[in-house]
């Protein structure tokens, strides 16, 4: 009798790599909105440098005899730092002497948390990215118990944080609390959803208000104070490529075989970047807003 191969309970790098990445697609939230490139070379720890053109001046207005001022097209670059996550799983020589089913049950259960945990990951960086330092423009901020998340309130916003330019918002993160006071609201405000909407794919979509779509996720952070006595909480609405990750082509899917613990141990790795590309060109490309409501519950 020969001994048991990890052939035995059909192991295979690649189906279990487009198993666990269609899962990780499934389970981002931020991610699903990023824009995305899957060009990365360089090692965990390197910075990139993301290239852009600034924005040459004005027009003048030359007198006759005048002549015009050569402007330059000049370039610069932004920043971001390379990091690698994985997850390793480990399954027992035992587990997989019982039936087929079970083992594949076993299979399919590791597939989807590596892949539901990587994609946390990715969500929870991108979130602390365009969240922090100034990587945001504050819009409507409450002032008061009363300023709940309602239709106004978020035009408000829109409007404070990106000017003329409100109708590129393309989605709104929200707290579940916020989303309550938002469905609650009888001022105004209508929603629109499509069964077949692309958008129904992502956790929390909820549908379009002021042509945004509406994404709910307890992801989004409180307030540190009160206001009024209650608790506040942000929310942001982005632009088409407010922010983006930037990824190796392929998650690398390996596994080992422990002969003294006689487990099986699989690991999923990724290398990434994440980078908010708010107000990098110029201080006038806003892209992402951040708004301050109060709850009611």
């Amino acid at each position: 009798m020969t001994a048991t191969l990890s052939s035995n309970w059909n192991f295979n790098p690649v189906v279990w790599q487009t198993h666990i990445d269609a899962y990780f697609r499934t389970k981002l939230v931020f991610g699903a909105f990023a824009e995305t490139e899957a060009s990365l070379t360089q090692e965990p720890g390197t910075t990139i440098t993301f290239p852009y053109f600034k924005t040459i001046g004005a027009v003048e207005e030359p007198a006759e005899d005048e002549g015009l001022v050569v402007d330059n097209l000049s370039d610069d670059s932004f920043q971001a730092t390379v990091k690698e996550v994985g997850k390793a799983v480990g399954i027992k020589k035992k587990a997989f002497k019982k039936s087929a089913a079970s083992a594949e049950r076993l299979m399919a259960e590791a597939q989807r948390q590596i892949g539901r945990r990587m994609a946390e990951k990715v969500d929870a960086d991108l979130l602390t990215e365009f969240s922090g330092g100034s990587n945001y423009t504050d819009g409507f901020v409450a002032s008061a118990s009363g300023d709940t998340m309602s239709a106004a309130n978020l035009l408000k916003s829109r409007v404070i944080g990106f000017g003329d330019r409100q109708d590129e918002a393309v989605v709104c993160f929200m707290h579940s609390k916020q989303w309550l006071d938002l469905m609650t609201d009888t001022t105004g405000g209508f929603m629109k959803a499509d069964a077949l909407d692309p958008n129904v794919l992502v956790k929390g979509f909820m549908g379009y208000l002021l042509g945004m779509a509406i994404v709910v996720t307890d992801q989004i952070p409180k307030d540190g104070s009160q206001i009024g006595g209650k608790d506040a909480y942000y929310s942001f609405m982005h632009t088409q490529a407010a922010y983006a990750y930037i990824t190796k082509q392929d998650l690398e899917v390996e596994d080992d075989y422990d002969i003294l613990m006689r487990e099986w141990v699989v690991t999923g790795n990724q290398w990434y970047a994440v980078k908010s590309y708010h107000s990098k060109i110029s201080s006038l490309n806003v892209r992402t807003v951040r708004t301050t409501t109060t709850v009611s519950t």
